[in-house]
């Protein structure tokens, strides 16, 4: 058996587990009852953010291509990003939309290294600036979540601004360079590659995602909020600031779409804020309705596109 197919089967348990706990610990009438009296109106408001956050992540994505000469129109991009979402809704992993995004744009244009580096950067900027929202939340609103969740993103949030100064440095490819265990270690995680791969990125192209990526985690904030409202929930804007980037980080821990490592996220978060089991499992699997929906929309892109490059090929 592949590394592939077991690391997929992996993911796949987890999240059966998750949800199996869950499923355990709430009452599903509960949550069904819940998710039957859902506002519609907010539900699509939900929706409608983030359809919206999709273009904003490809308008970041672009930047950062741009900054390292492959320029792409941004419609295409848009599309890519669609794709991406129909992929991370049915494979067994939270990067599975990335691979293909950057799988399908690198094919494309003939540059798989720098296609591959801006899709990993535009994930990790999305992620320090949703992280460095809450932490300002939770020093506005300190009441907003314990203790221990602060901590919490604020060691993750310091942990990924030191990872990237430590990329920044150019001593990376000398270290490599000596035989002891250190320099080996050096080798093994290819941190020279990765230190040459963030050095292209100017303070200009840098600022522009970042400022995208403010635009973007503010939408997804919205998505959240909307839900909650459609709910009923009453909760402080604040505490979404707080909640919503742990749920985000907690989402690249392997699990089949996500399913599972959600859901006990949002139980487990929102529930420390006093918000009912059910509701905070309805709130998790609203936003799952909302994703499907919008890898629904990039199934037919893929499909069309697909049909449409047969016609090509066909042609020629």
């Amino acid at each position: 058996m592949s590394k592939r197919r077991i690391r997929g089967l992996i993911q796949i348990a987890v999240s059966a587990i998750l949800l199996a706990i869950i499923l355990r610990q709430v009452h599903w009438a509960e949550v069904w009852d819940a998710l039957r009296r859902i506002d519609v109106f907010w539900l699509a408001v939900a929706w409608g953010l983030f359809l919206l956050g999709v273009v904003v992540r490809a308008v970041r994505w672009r930047v950062l291509l741009d900054a390292l000469g492959v320029h792409r129109p941004l419609r295409e991009l848009t599309g890519w990003y669609f794709v991406g979402s129909f992929f991370n809704v049915i494979l067994p992993t939270g990067f599975g939309g990335d691979a293909v995004r950057a799988a399908e744009l690198s094919q494309d244009t003939g540059r798989p290294g720098p296609v591959v580096n801006s899709v990993i950067v535009d994930r990790y900027l999305g992620i320090m600036v949703l992280l460095g929202m809450g932490l300002i939340a939770g020093i506005l609103r300190p009441g907003t979540a314990s203790s221990g969740i602060f901590a919490f993103t604020a060691a993750l949030f310091a942990g990924g601004l030191l990872a990237a100064w430590l990329l920044r440095r150019s001593w990376w490819a000398n270290l490599a360079r000596h035989d002891d265990l250190f320099g080996r270690a050096v080798r093994l995680l290819r941190l020279p590659g990765l230190a040459e791969a963030v050095a292209p990125y100017d303070r200009r192209a840098i600022g522009r995602a970042l400022a995208a990526s403010l635009v973007f985690n503010l939408l997804q904030i919205g998505w959240n909020v909307a839900i909650g409202w459609g709910l009923g929930l009453r909760l402080p804007v604040s505490a979404y600031f707080v909640f919503v980037p742990l749920t985000a980080v907690v989402l690249l821990l392997p699990a089949f779409g996500g399913l599972g490592v959600r859901e006990m996220s949002y139980v487990g978060l929102f529930g420390s804020a006093g918000v009912p089991q059910a509701i905070a499992l309805a709130l998790s699997l609203g936003i799952y309705i909302i994703t499907v929906a919008t890898g629904l929309v990039g199934g037919a892109i893929y499909l069309v596109g697909g049909i449409r490059r047969a016609r090509k090929v066909r042609t020629v």
